[in-house]
């Protein structure tokens, strides 16, 4: 078995202050720049039913409030590492979400954002099935084959 080549970021830590929107939206509503990153890694960059005020904005503000705003920028950097197969380690991201939490957040805005926006349809799943040709003769078959399948009430 042939090991997983890891690729680099290709945002760094310290291109905080760009763009300059995002950077302040950062140092003053972290919660909300977190919030937007971990929706558009579960939604795969989709980001139609996004709102500011969100489930992970939520537990970033409630965490900050009791001292302990690091815990989920910390836990999100290992799973951008894993979604994407990124370079580093557990001691790296602890390093990063507890000594510059904003230069931390807004990296892993831009690297999910980056990463996401690259994506065709095609590497949804289920969709390259759907999208196959198939001759008249074939499709006449499954059909059959369907219906024939379905239960039969009397």
């Amino acid at each position: 078995m042939s090991a997983v080549h890891k690729q680099d970021w290709h945002h760094k830590g310290s291109s905080c202050c760009t763009p300059f929107g995002t950077c302040c939206l950062t140092w003053w509503c972290p919660c909300i720049v977190y919030g937007r990153t971990r929706h558009r890694m579960k939604n795969n960059g989709d980001m139609n039913d996004y709102s500011c005020c969100n489930m992970s904005c939520t537990g970033f503000t409630a965490l900050t409030c009791v001292g302990f705003a690091w815990i989920m920028p910390l836990l999100n950097r290992g799973e951008v590492r894993a979604k994407y197969n990124l370079t580093g380690n557990g001691c790296k991201d602890c390093l990063c979400a507890c000594c510059c939490a904003p230069c931390d957040l807004m990296q892993q805005d831009k690297e999910v954002a980056h990463r996401e926006q690259g994506k065709p349809l095609l590497d949804q799943p289920g969709r390259a099935d759907a999208m196959n040709y198939k001759p008249q003769w074939q499709q006449q078959q499954q059909q059959q084959q369907f219906q024939q399948q379905q239960p039969h009430y009397h």
